[in-house]
């Protein structure tokens, strides 16, 4: 799991701590007119103190290397104080940091204290621990639960996760239904699992012609299964036209993507094309790799 998106942050305080906020977004200011040392100076002086911003800007600073020498295990330690008091954007930074360094116990433990507090992105990466069984036991109705959470919140990979789950519990109709919304809001392999919901009639009515729609939408961003899936489609004419040339097209794109199977469906549609049309479907299938999205 890549770092989450993170940043300096400076909040509204109470006002008898006006002072020590007006000293943080002091530091922020040295820090923006590229005085990093100034902004480490003053955000060392607070964190001392324990003020909760000042700990977690100067970690994230530390951690960084932004502008002074990085320094991970103060840097760590900063941040951990910030979280200790239910900073959340330290929390999850914390366990980001944690998760990277493949210590599950510990990201587990921050991802749920920012889980508690309803962050989503925590609750999807404590839904996925929980899935996988790192950091403690294999629990999928806890995980359940955590992408449910993250769902609710509208976090698109959080959607998906959970069509996966139910659809590996045997819940198609449930399945489908997340796919369809994290499809919807440009999840591509969502895209991918909608279309096979689709041509095989799971949990959803066969519709081939959607079904080819939606792998045609995945393959233009890049999915190689759903490029073989829909080459498979247009070899056999379901759900619309058969075009052996588009086929071939998309299934070289799959395969020269990495997706061994698509290797023998190129092999047969080479035997049975006239060699005007495979070259047609090699250049076609050539400009398809260089953008995918303008590819039919």
């Amino acid at each position: 799991m890549r770092l989450a998106a993170i940043c300096l942050t400076v909040a509204l305080l109470l006002p008898n701590v006006a002072l020590a906020q007006l000293r943080v977004q002091d530091g922020l200011d040295a820090l923006v007119a590229s005085d990093a040392e100034t902004a480490r100076e003053i955000w060392e002086k607070l964190a001392e103190r324990g003020d909760v911003l000042a700990q977690y800007n100067l970690g994230l600073l530390l951690l960084m290397g932004q502008g002074v020498a990085p320094d991970r295990a103060a840097a760590l330690g900063l941040i951990e104080a910030a979280a200790t008091q239910d900073h959340l954007p330290a929390q999850r930074l914390l366990a980001d940091v944690l998760m990277e360094a493949e210590d599950w116990a510990a990201a587990r433990h921050w991802y749920a204290r920012a889980a508690a507090q309803g962050d989503a992105q925590a609750q999807f990466a404590l839904g996925v621990l929980k899935e996988q069984g790192l950091g403690g036991n294999v629990a999928p109705e806890r995980a359940q639960a955590q992408y449910a959470a993250a769902a609710d919140q509208g976090y698109v990979p959080a959607i998906f996760a959970l069509g996966a789950l139910l659809a590996e519990a045997g819940e198609a109709a449930r399945a489908a239904d997340k796919f369809e919304r994290a499809a919807e809001a440009g999840h591509v392999e969502a895209k991918h699992n909608l279309g096979v919901a689709l041509s095989q009639g799971l949990g959803r009515a066969q519709d081939a012609e959607a079904a080819r729609g939606w792998y045609l939408r995945a393959a233009q961003a890049g999915h190689a299964p759903a490029a073989h899936n829909l080459a498979l489609m247009l070899a056999q004419g379901r759900g619309g036209a058969r075009s052996f040339r588009r086929a071939l097209a998309w299934a070289l794109v799959a395969y020269e993507a990495g997706h061994a199977p698509a290797q023998t469906l190129v092999a047969t549609l080479r035997e049975i094309m006239a060699a005007d049309v495979i070259a047609a479907a090699e250049a076609m299938a050539a400009a398809c790799a260089e953008d995918p999205a303008t590819c039919e």
